[in-house]
């Protein structure tokens, strides 16, 4: 049997797509696990509708963005962002804290689409090869469309030679008993509690919350690698472990995530790239899930047209780059110079005495503030 659209993997990109794909159409969304979403592979945030207007101006319609309570496990206000000496600046940014794995589980659910679970992409060659992780027997499946949404490690990405992003390394702990404010999510920067990323502590509520670390391979010291770093930041780090000290770890996640700009294709004949396979992300924050939603939500609308005749698949990538581009590269630029003012510690320290709170402001909404334009010159 031929589908008109599958959508392989099924994390907030595909749910959307399924989501926004029409009943009339024969889909079949695609995903390796038994329960979708889960385990959650990242810090479960997603800006308010407030902040997404100021983050995504061009966007027009932000509906997508009324995140219904029951997914919400918490509404912080501020960030605390801690430099490397203990000093830190506290900005007003509205986010949610959801329980990510059942937001992805209900929206593709309740697509109304057929969905195969227990099921791996293999690779593609004009169809899918997949793999039944129940009878570990691999077939063939065909499509019309193929909707690649299969994360940062895309076997679609891969398979059409196009996979060329460099992506950052996560590890989490969920934990109870973390003694923090629960209106803050709290970011630290430096070389020895997240070399090349941010360290975070985001509260879900109730004494729970996310506590992890994302990295980058070529800033780690020697000998050194990401369950260290996570274990330092939890255990021994000061201005962290005050906040954990009578913490215990509920569960234990990895992942990882793409941290650049966007590939300048995302269709490929009658393939969509979608969310991190496309690379789609805010890399100076690793800010993934506001972009899947969008991008999916995009894909799905182009495919109904093209069905009908309306549009061709390449309307997708005009789309998307009209409504997210913008935004995407400033902050690919931002974590460029971040790149080099945080070269050292020392050097972090020196160059944030310049950094105030309004410039924060704007680098967390994707903005570079005039100082940070006029020193990218002498930043070495």
């Amino acid at each position: 049997m031929k589908y008109d659209v599958a959508v392989a993997g099924i994390g907030v990109a595909g749910a959307f797509t399924l989501r926004a794909l029409s009943k009339k159409l024969r889909v079949v969304g695609i995903d390796k696990r038994e329960k979708l979403g889960y385990p959650v592979e990242c810090g479960e945030l997603i800006p308010t509708k407030s902040e997404m207007k100021r983050l995504l101006p061009k966007l027009g319609d932000y509906s997508l963005f009324e995140i219904p309570e029951k997914y919400k496990s918490n509404k912080t206000k501020y960030f605390e962002f801690v430099i490397p000496n203990g000093k830190s600046v506290e900005i007003e940014f509205e986010m949610l804290v959801i329980n990510r794995d059942k937001f992805i589980s209900d929206v593709a659910e309740s697509s109304g689409h057929e969905i195969r679970k227990r099921t791996k992409i293999i690779d593609y060659n004009g169809k899918l090869r997949l793999r039944d992780l129940r009878s570990m027997k691999d077939y063939e499946l065909d499509a019309e469309v193929v909707v690649a949404s299969d994360g940062a490690n895309s076997r679609i990405a891969k398979s059409l030679g196009v996979w060329k992003y460099e992506i950052a390394a996560a590890k989490q702990y969920v934990m109870s008993g973390v003694n923090c404010r629960e209106d803050t999510v709290y970011m630290f920067v430096g070389s020895d509690i997240a070399p090349g990323g941010y360290a975070w502590i985001i509260p879900k509520g109730n004494g729970v919350a996310n506590v992890g670390v994302g990295i980058r391979q070529r800033f780690l010291k020697r000998g050194d690698n990401i369950h260290k770093v996570l274990e330092r930041f939890v255990r021994e780090y000061p201005y962290s472990s005050q906040y954990l000290r009578k913490a215990e770890i509920i569960n234990k996640i990895g992942a990882v995530a793409p941290v650049d700009k966007p590939l300048n294709k995302t269709v490929f004949d009658k393939v969509l790239l979608v969310g991190d396979s496309a690379s789609m992300i805010l890399s100076h924050v690793a800010a993934g899930i506001p972009i899947s939603m969008i991008a999916g939500d995009i894909a799905g609308n182009v495919i109904n047209d093209y069905f009908e005749g309306k549009k061709n698949l390449d309307e997708y990538d005009s789309a998307w780059r009209e409504k997210m581009l913008d935004a995407m590269m400033r902050s690919y630029r931002i974590k460029q110079l971040w790149d080099k003012i945080s070269k050292t510690d020392e050097k972090l320290c020196k160059y944030f005495r310049f950094i105030g709170k309004g410039d924060m402001c704007a680098i967390l909404r994707s903005k570079i503030p005039l100082k940070l334009r006029i020193a990218e010159k002498f930043i070495f």
